[in-house]
């Protein structure tokens, strides 16, 4: 990470070594939470990265996991991680279907998220289908 914090500015190939540490640092002490961070994040730098497979896999476990757990705004996030990979593929129908999950769990907990959920399912739905 950068001396700002900000993850998104440290160098790409450091930042995907650094959450494939984390996730399995999470994974070997069992820590839920600090798992499905480390994969939400993980899928968002290989889509940084164009790795389109490998982040969608890396948001679907996260999605799957957080399924199981107890706290539906992480549920949100996660869904809206894979909306935002699925998103860059030619599978936009299922982006917004993810996107519409997300919105209905984020709305309460997390507003801003929901906000920035609502407006990129409705930037996805107006573009035309041959402009994906």
């Amino acid at each position: 990470m950068t001396d700002a914090g900000d993850p998104a500015a440290e160098p790409l190939p450091a930042r995907l070594a650094r959450l494939r540490r984390e996730r399995e640092a999470a994974r070997a002490a069992g820590r839920q939470p600090e798992l499905l961070r480390a994969y939400r994040g993980l899928a968002a730098a290989l889509l940084d990265a164009g790795a389109f497979g490998e982040a969608e896999s890396a948001a679907r476990t996260a999605v799957q996991q957080a399924r199981v757990g107890d706290d539906p705004a992480e549920l949100g996030e996660c869904l809206l991680g894979l909306a935002r990979v699925l998103a860059r593929t030619p599978r936009t129908d299922r982006a917004l279907l993810h996107y519409t999950e997300a919105l209905a769990l984020l709305a309460g907990p997390r507003p801003a998220l929901a906000a920035q959920a609502r407006e990129e399912a409705a930037g996805l739905s107006r573009v035309p289908p041959g402009g994906r």
